[in-house]
């Protein structure tokens, strides 16, 4: 099923730190959405909120939520393989269950080893409780299962609820952040700890955690960290927490004895112990920086890296930040983009993640805005089921323009895009997922708890 929509919008492009940036306006798209998959909460899954991921061979992967199995219906993983007509094929490749000591609720997309195994994470389940961090292979013959290993179940000092996607260094060591737990203080943002960042290692055939940092969200370190990590050239680890720093703005509220909560932007450098030296790099703290970046962190050629932070802006509704490292070691943040713009026609406080191409382009989605239908609003303000974006970079980076890919109707092509980042072939065609609409029929799949209603689709969008 197509559909086709798109809109103009503007890139502001105001300048932080004292930097200089410029204006742009977005050209006009006409981008073309195909459904692949329309979740029904049977033994596919329902409610994706991960992004997508290319294997080798150009088969897409991803994660449901919730669904999966009619006994208890703790998430999927799917794959989606290209037939010889330019569609997919669509199969369940692991089903979850806490009940059977299982992980469950899985959020974050997936990534691949050079053999072909898939590695992620689950929110919850586990031994703990607080999630697992687990291994899929393939089968050795088509048509059979793939087989489940749990590399770790989190809890306790290892932290509680992994909130990224796992990333590897060249040692094929896995690194992710936990969103809480760790040990530590108890706040209204922090339960047990604010959370971690972790690595995994593989020794003869076993592997082991290790916790790099326990976030405290004392003085000038954050607190919940939100996204995917990244690495820089140096072998440096960079990453983004929803809350701390010392932004010390009554724009984020202030509850930790004066410490700001408006996010921050990490650095985490190794030591020749085998320690890492963790360095708060960036803090939030207002409408003009942007505040509560609930994000991956992606990385250009240049070293400049980038982000989304789900509120601020001169409409309140969020933007897109570049931080540029500088001589003498830290960074200096330009806005690349703020989102709302002229009612509703751009996106609205982006959750979501980024992808960056080869050539520095920028794609996202954002959940809200597109300006398209009231039918995610409940009939009251015309904002729009959400969008996919691109911005691309003039020649010498100073301003950057938006193009709106697609914007989403609330009915059978989707609702609400939540990924964490999507995936992008090399035709600039952009593939993920949907949270919500898709199917309405309640009898059938069970899935009209929120506006719009429907399980969530999986999408390609074509520009």
């Amino acid at each position: 099923m197509n559909y086709r929509r798109c809109w103009t919008a503007m890139s502001k492009g105001f300048a932080v730190a004292a930097v200089a940036m410029g204006l742009a306006a977005s050209s006009l798209c006409a981008g073309q959405e195909t459904v692949l998959h329309t979740f029904v909460n049977g033994s596919d899954g329902s409610i994706p909120f991960s992004g997508l991921t290319f294997d080798a061979k150009g088969n897409l992967y991803g994660t449901a939520d919730l669904g999966g199995s009619p006994e208890f219906g703790d998430g999927t993983v799917y794959e989606l393989t290209p037939d010889a007509n330019g569609g997919f094929t669509f199969q369940t490749i692991h089903a979850f269950s806490q009940a059977k000591g299982d992980g469950g609720n899985p959020l974050a997309s997936v990534v691949f080893d050079s053999s072909g195994n898939l590695y992620g994470t689950t929110s919850e389940g586990g031994t703990g409780g607080c999630g697992i961090a687990y291994e899929l292979s393939p089968p050795a013959t088509q048509g059979e299962k793939w087989t489940e290993t749990i590399l770790h179940n989190f809890g306790g000092v290892t932290g509680c609820g992994p909130s990224s996607y796992l990333i590897f260094d060249q040692a094929g060591n896995l690194y992710g952040a936990t969103f809480g737990g760790g040990g530590g203080a108890n706040t209204p943002l922090c339960q047990n700890g604010c959370g971690t960042i972790y690595k995994l290692s593989k020794v003869n055939g076993k592997w082991t955690e290790t916790t790099i940092h326990h976030f405290t969200g004392e003085n000038t370190d954050g607190q919940e960290p939100s996204g995917g990590l990244v690495f820089d050239q140096a072998g440096n680890l960079w990453g983004a927490t929803y809350a701390g720093g010392n932004g010390h703005s009554s724009t984020c509220g202030d509850q930790n004895g004066g410490a700001g909560d408006c996010g921050t932007v990490f650095e985490l450098t190794p030591e020749a112990n085998g320690t890492w030296k963790e360095s708060t790099q960036f803090s939030f703290s207002d409408n003009t920086t942007g505040f509560n970046p609930f994000t991956n962190l992606v990385i250009d050629q240049e070293g400049n890296l980038y982000g989304t932070a789900v509120n601020g802006g001169p409409t309140l509704e969020g933007l897109v930040f570049k931080l540029t490292p500088e001589s003498d070691g830290k960074v200096k943040e330009s806005i690349v983009h703020n989102f709302g713009g002229p009612c509703c026609t751009d996106g609205v406080h982006p959750f979501n993640g980024l992808t960056i191409d080869d050539a520095g382009n920028l794609y996202g989605t954002v959940q809200g805005g597109g300006g398209t239908t009231t039918v995610c609003t409940g009939g009251f303000v015309d904002t729009g089921c959400g969008i996919v974006y691109k911005l691309t970079p003039n020649a010498n980076g100073s301003s950057w323009t938006e193009t709106i890919l697609y914007a989403f109707f609330g009915t059978s092509d989707g609702a609400n895009p939540l990924d964490d980042r999507v995936a992008v072939d090399a035709n600039g065609n952009v593939f993920g997922s949907a949270s919500g609409a898709g199917d309405f029929n309640f009898n059938k799949t069970g899935c009209a708890g929120t506006l719009p209603g429907g399980c969530g689709v999986v999408f390609e969008v074509k520009p």
